[in-house]
């Protein structure tokens, strides 16, 4: 028994001690690499050896998997994530373990698949274990349309991973537990415990004089505070602390990062002069530090301070440096942003044709959907009701939620079924309309009680607005009762304003007056008067207002400009003053021996240098002309592109407009390729109007979006991969249109002809130089090859007639190889693309 119990309790012991040793080495987590990297990160997936780096690379193609939101992704991201694990564990790779675990979990809980998560917590032990159950409690917090009990689920994950951690006397563990606990009391409204969480590891940081944990944890506790009255003050004081232990550290980046978050709960809370001053300095800062990446945003919130103030041309100005500025970084995450602000701000001045331009430029660009994606085409497709188009809108909302995914937080469904409601009204559908605007009605009460406590305020209808709406549909169509209490709901809400109260009046003065109730219909309308008349008056006060401002601010730069001229003036005439003082005591002595000469060579130097003058002023004029020229003559260029993709864009709008009215599978799959080929094209002219180099297309970028256009307009999934290799190539236009058109042609017969049966395979493309200045064009399948009867010179496809006739064109040679699979090879002399700048034009001119 003795023996027995000493057994037991050395296993005891040694269990207890691995609940409490595993560590987490590094940072737990996963990247958050784009799309369009998965191709390759597979291609190098295939040719990994068995160690860590093939690790590392499964869980790069796992995450992005994750981030995904087509259908099936979250499948893969488990599959890669389990076998991250596996071979983590016969390496005894720690952080790959780690960070695999971390990936399952997470893949889980995004599929809801809790019972699954809730079995990896008991294969766990020690910090990988708290960080698991704080990342389960943190779930419940990210779903933003979650009730009171829904949160409170949170709860327990949260008071376990709280124990373990104090347990293991883990401090980052403790902390991060401490601030996930915090932002649950936030979620549920309770301010005080919220802040008592932070404060607690804020003044750990505090004792430990650990500067830089200080500052950042007071700058979480102003993100993480929902937005509020009652909060506004707090955080205001939070990013204040934050800022200035920015400051003292020389963390430029955060520093101004805190600036635009200071002035973003200003203007949320109408002070918009703090708002003002705050972006400018966060502008300055990122200025000097040289981070470019942050000043698109600062120039959208400043257009957005201005647009409040309606100094409209201020606000133009910033919407345009925010979209330059995302230009200029070929920051494809914001640029998106970028021309939904312009597209907003054209809106709002009533131009709504160009409103619609950017607005539609923003969905082009756009990749990732969030709450403000709707809120974007919610603006899109009241633009274009207004211009007279609502079956366009209708459509373009169709095909938005077909080919993107649909909403899932109760705000964006509320303001997709306002849009469905607002085009069938305006195409006299009533009864469909109705439907609807009734569904937008009932998710009202979920959007109001998710915004109560929301960190961040976004756009939505909910409340005045949404009764509004339906009040004011049912009221215009006469139907009063029904009407009424929707406009009586909208009068009592607490987000009402002004220009909706006036509205809201005037409406149900209107329904009284149907139902006979007289008086209470002119008390109603006479509010609209008042209601109508203050806000004229206000209107007129605050633009005589900005118009002072205005005035003052330019009247003191103009004295400003003047005090500058005058103070150059003075300097001026001090050094001319003092340097003839200087030459005048140096040169008395020899001026009366040479008086005669020097005035004779004076006449002849100012002879000569009225030529020169002359001279220069005739070659400054033509320098000038030159170079208006040769702007006009790129401006043209790229207008001509333009109009060239525009009209091929057309065209494909026509042929797919053309195919839904066919029937035949041989017309539909004609027309499709026919797209396919005006498309190829279409992206060449795309290229060019929007490259500054207006003589030659880079090849490599072109081909993988090409490749990448099939690839997403065939559907192949993970079928077919694609291993493109460009060498760094440019062609020009004549080149670029024959070598793209037989791309389209060879990867469409690949994708037809090499794989039937849903067959898997590869499809290579190269671009490559060879000796002699020539280039190898090579797109090869692994797919059934051609028929052993096959002869070139008896070529019966259109395709390869297509491909044959294009490389004539390029004065290639076209050589078909076949078993295994078919490789298509096409050699053609390379013309180097001659490329000139202004500046060059400028010097050659001079």
């Amino acid at each position: 028994m003795t023996l027995k119990r000493t057994l037991l309790s050395g296993i005891l012991f040694f269990l207890i001690n691995c609940t409490l040793a595993q560590p987490t080495p590094g940072v737990i987590g996963i990247g958050r690499d784009p799309i369009y990297h998965l191709s390759r990160y597979l291609s190098q997936l295939r040719k990994a050896k068995e160690d860590t780096s093939k690790v590392d690379l499964l869980l790069k193609v796992g995450a992005v998997y994750h981030r995904n939101e087509s259908r099936g992704s979250i499948d893969s991201a488990l599959f890669f994530a389990r076998s991250a694990i596996a071979l983590s564990k016969s390496l005894k790779y720690a952080t790959g373990y780690n960070n695999a675990t971390y990936l399952a979990l997470v893949s889980y809980l995004k599929k809801k698949d809790y019972a699954a998560a809730r079995l990896m917590l008991n294969n766990v032990y020690g910090e990988l274990k708290v960080c698991l159950l704080k990342t389960f409690g943190e779930c419940y917090l990210d779903n933003r349309d979650a009730k009171p009990e829904e949160l409170r689920k949170a709860y327990p994950y949260l008071q376990m991973a709280n124990s373990l951690s104090r347990k293991l006397k883990s401090r980052q563990w403790m902390t991060e537990v401490s601030i996930a606990e915090g932002k649950y009391h936030f979620h549920l409204g309770e301010m005080t415990l919220g802040k008592e969480c932070f404060y607690r590891v804020i003044r750990y940081h505090q004792q430990i004089g650990d500067k830089a944990g200080l500052a950042h944890w007071w700058d979480e506790l102003g993100r993480n505070l929902p937005d509020s009255d009652s909060t506004y003050a707090i955080e205001i004081y939070s990013y204040g602390q934050a800022l200035k232990l920015f400051q003292e550290l020389g963390d430029y980046k955060s520093a101004g990062d805190c600036q635009s978050n200071i002035a973003y709960v200003h203007s949320l809370n109408s002070r918009i002069d703090l708002a003002e001053k705050f972006y400018l300095a966060a502008a300055e800062t990122y200025k000097s530090a040289g981070i470019t990446k942050r000043l698109p945003l600062t120039y959208r919130r400043l257009s957005q301070v201005y647009q409040n103030q309606a100094n409209m041309d201020k606000a133009l100005q910033y919407a345009l440096l925010d979209l330059k500025a995302s230009k200029t970084m070929g920051d494809s995450t914001q640029i998106d942003l970028s021309y939904a602000a312009v597209g907003s701000l054209y809106y709002n001045l009533g131009d709504l044709p160009a409103s619609i331009k950017y607005f539609k430029l923003s969905f082009s660009k756009m990749y990732v959907n969030d709450a403000n994606t709707y809120t974007v085409l919610k603006s899109l497709t009241d633009a274009q009701i207004k211009m007279g188009n609502p079956k366009e809108a209708l459509q373009f909302l169709r095909s938005f939620l077909k080919n993107e995914h649909s909403p899932n937080l109760a705000q964006s469904k509320q303001l997709v079924a306002a849009m469905f409601g607002d085009c069938y009204a305006a195409l006299k559908d009533l009864k469909t309309a109705e439907k609807y605007y009734v569904e937008m009605i009932r998710l009202n009460n979920d959007v109001e009680y998710s915004r109560k406590f929301a960190t961040r305020k976004s756009l939505t209808i909910a409340g005045a607005e949404a009764y509004l709406t339906i009040g004011r549909f049912y009221a215009e169509r006469g139907k009063f009762i029904q009407a009424d209490p929707y406009l009586k709901k909208a009068l009592a809400s607490k987000n009402l304003t002004a220009a909706f109260e006036t509205e809201g009046r005037l409406l149900i003065s209107k329904a009284d007056s149907a139902a006979g109730n007289y008086l209470a219909s002119i008390g109603n309308y006479q509010r609209y008067v008042f209601l109508k008349d203050s806000i004229a008056k206000t209107t007129k006060d605050k633009e005589f207002s900005i118009l002072k401002v205005n005035f003052k601010i330019a009247q003191r730069e103009k004295d400003f400009k003047i005090l500058q001229k005058e103070a150059t003036l003075q300097k001026q005439k001090l050094e001319l003053s003092a340097r003839t003082e200087k030459f005048t005591y140096a040169g008395f002595a020899a001026l009366f021996c040479l008086l005669g000469l020097l005035y004779n060579r004076y006449r002849l130097k100012q002879n000569k240098n009225l030529q020169l003058e002359e001279q220069q002023k005739t070659i400054n004029i033509k320098n000038s002309s030159l170079i208006r020229l040769v702007n006009e003559k790129e401006w043209l260029l790229k207008e001509v592109h333009h109009r060239v993709k525009n009209n091929l864009q057309i065209v494909i709008s026509l042929l797919n407009s053309q195919s839904a009215y066919l029937k035949e599978d041989v017309a539909v799959n004609a027309i499709l390729e026919s797209r396919h080929r005006i498309q190829a094209m279409s992206m060449l002219h795309q290229r060019i109007y929007q490259s500054q180099n207006m003589s030659g297309i880079s090849m490599p970028s072109y081909i993988h979006e090409l490749v990448y256009y099939l690839d997403n307009s065939f559907n192949l999934g993970k079928r077919i991969i694609f291993d493109v290799n460009v060498e760094d190539i440019q062609l020009d236009l004549v080149e670029a249109v024959p070598v793209g058109l037989i791309l389209n042609e060879a990867i469409t017969n690949s994708l037809k002809y090499a794989f039937p049966n849903q067959q898997e395979g590869e499809i290579k493309v190269s671009l490559a130089k060879i000796d002699d200045g020539r280039l190898l064009l090579s797109i090869a399948d692994d797919g059934i090859g051609l028929p052993q009867d096959f002869d070139i010179e008896e070529i019966k496809s259109f395709g390869l007639k297509l491909i044959k006739g294009l490389t004539e064109d390029l004065e290639g040679d076209f050589t078909i190889k076949s078993q295994p699979g078919t490789m298509l090879l096409i050699e053609f002399d390379h013309k180097l693309v001659m490329g000139s700048n202004q500046e060059d034009l400028q010097e050659i001119a001079i």
